[in-house]
């Protein structure tokens, strides 16, 4: 990207699912969904205190900060530029939530 403004262009052809592009996004526009037979796993920036540890039940939001339900913190990468964290939330919700709440 040019400017932290442009919209992030993924090269589906050279993407290996590797999630990392998700912490270090500049504009932090990048999240990762991955659908299993009955849920869905969330990958996505996460810039708030405090964060979450896996096992943890938070509450899941939609773009517009509503709760869509509930989520399971199954994983937490602090290595990153930025935190990422992977939800697990109901597969019908995969396109919805794109936040936590703690």
């Amino acid at each position: 990207m040019k400017s932290i403004n442009d919209l992030p262009i993924i090269d589906f052809n050279k993407c290996t699912g590797c999630r990392r592009c998700v912490g270090i996004c500049p504009g932090l526009a990048i999240f990762v969904v991955k659908i299993t037979d009955s849920k869905a796993l969330i990958t996505l920036p996460y810039e708030f205190l405090p964060v979450p540890n896996v096992g943890n039940i938070v509450t899941a939001l939609d773009r517009e900060g509503k709760s869509r339900g509930l989520a399971k913190v199954v994983k937490v990468n602090k290595n990153e530029k930025t935190t990422v964290i992977t939800i697990e939330v109901d597969k019908v919700l995969a396109m919805e939530v794109r936040n936590i709440r703690m």
